[in-house]
């Protein structure tokens, strides 16, 4: 397994495990106060998320940055792999930028325009983690 298909596979764990503590967190704390989605305490959530989420990630890619730093751990091919699984996934996520700034000119509330962005970001990494994984096993598509 190469050094992108290690970062990458942890990443997809991480992210995937990540999106839905914070998911359960927010249903949960919906359904035990009674409130709607819309009304429940979300920020710190969602931030803790995003920073536990990022600081594994980035703890996980120096370590496996650490173990190879010394031997040559990217060529062509990953380079083009990357590029191609970054064009599946950025689509995604511009698409979810796209409905973000649309939902803030029709003044939405915050808690879906906030969380389109969050869905819309986990989709793309997933698909660009699934396209990159896909690539390796697979081989780019012609």
């Amino acid at each position: 397994m190469t050094f992108t298909e290690r970062y990458t596979s942890a990443g997809l764990v991480i992210g995937l495990i990540t999106f839905v503590a914070y998911w359960a967190v927010v249903v949960f704390r919906a359904a035990t106060d009674g409130l709607p989605l819309v009304d429940v305490a979300w920020q710190g959530p969602l931030l803790l998320a995003l920073a536990v989420g990022g600081g594994l990630y980035a703890i996980i890619f120096l370590a496996l940055w650490l173990k190879v730093r010394r031997e040559p751990h990217t060529d062509a091919r990953d380079h083009e792999i990357e590029r191609y699984a970054q064009t599946a996934g950025g689509g995604i996520t511009g698409l979810a930028v796209l409905a973000a700034l649309i939902m803030l000119a029709l003044d939405a509330p915050t808690f879906w325009t906030a969380n389109v962005l969050f869905v819309g970001s986990f989709l793309g990494s997933m698909a660009s983690g699934g396209m990159t994984l896909a690539a390796y096993k697979d081989g780019m598509p012609a």
